[in-house]
């Protein structure tokens, strides 16, 4: 009896686990109320439609469908600073390589014509000595003091070159065309300062004095070209806080030779002033205020 009671309670357990293991796994087809996949891959939906979407699982937070998408970051820099640095390294390279130039110029020039540079130091202070040089020169001894004359051509231009750049004015379209532009307006400027000085003596009987002052002009450019060169070293390296005091000194020093220069003028032509005043007004407001007021007006104004 207890034998089939045993039996028979067998039986019943077997038969409720297979029919309960059924029940099981239709529940394990079911959506796991804690599952995230079916979250991750909803289709996206407009309106409200999106909002009342039932995705079976209460724990799942819909966002609204009107909240804006949030950017991405941008991580990339600009791409004006990549073109930048290589314009930047570009432009040391030229003024290291113009600088070198020039001082290497400057010392072959010293070394060949030592002498050359005492004597027009010295004209520059005294107009006996000027006026010595200007014969010697008249006897075949001038070709040093034009070598120093291109020298200082150099200088001037790349000054001007360099002021241009501080003040923001391309005229080219790289630097070294840049330069050789600031170099060659500067010689024409000066080459037609001196055709027109040898067009008045040889249509007034000035010839003497007009050659005495057109030697003057080489004589103190060639000073200033001298002072030009320590200027362009500072103004290339010098930083941006140090460049305003540079200039101011770089504007004294070339107002004062170039005053310094006319007051030289003036003790030449002093009995021609005299009785040609509108001719010789004539002549300073035409060759030596004009050209400096136009690049007064092409530096500063353009």
């Amino acid at each position: 009896m207890r034998m089939l009671d045993k039996t028979l309670k067998g039986l019943l357990a077997t038969m409720a686990i297979l029919f309960l293991l059924p029940s099981f796994f239709a529940a394990q087809e079911r959506s796991n109320p804690f599952e995230l996949g079916p979250r991750l891959n909803l289709p996206e939906a407009d309106g409200d439609s999106a909002a009342a979407a039932d995705t079976g699982n209460p724990f799942d937070l819909v966002a609204p469908a009107n909240r804006p998408a949030r950017p991405a970051p941008a991580v990339s820099p600009p791409a004006a600073k990549k073109e930048q640095a290589p314009r930047q390294s570009r432009y040391r390279n030229f003024l290291l390589i113009t600088n070198i130039g020039i001082l290497l110029l400057l010392t072959i020039l010293i070394t060949l014509f030592r002498g050359q540079v005492g004597k027009a130091y010295r004209a520059f202070l005294n107009d006996n000595l000027l006026s010595q040089l200007q014969r010697e020169r008249e006897a075949g001894g001038g070709l040093p003091y034009y070598f120093f004359y291109v020298f200082f051509l150099i200088n001037a231009g790349f000054f001007v070159f360099l002021l241009l750049r501080h003040y923001g004015q391309d005229i080219a379209y790289n630097t070294w065309a840049g330069l050789f532009f600031c170099i060659a307006g500067t010689a024409g400027l000066f080459l037609g300062k001196h055709l027109v000085l040898g067009f008045l003596g040889f249509v007034f009987p000035i010839k003497k004095e007009v050659r005495l002052y057109s030697f003057t002009i080489i004589i103190f450019s060639i000073i200033l070209g001298f002072f030009l060169v320590i200027v362009n070293l500072m103004v290339s390296y010098a930083p941006e806080n140090a460049l305003p005091p540079v200039l101011i000194g770089a504007y004294s020093g070339i107002g004062a030779i170039y005053f310094f220069r006319s007051l030289r003028g003036l003790f030449i032509s002093n009995r021609f002033a005299l009785f040609h005043k509108f001719h010789f007004l004539l002549y300073i407001c035409t060759v030596e205020i004009a050209p400096v007021l136009v690049l007064v007006k092409l530096v500063f104004y353009s």
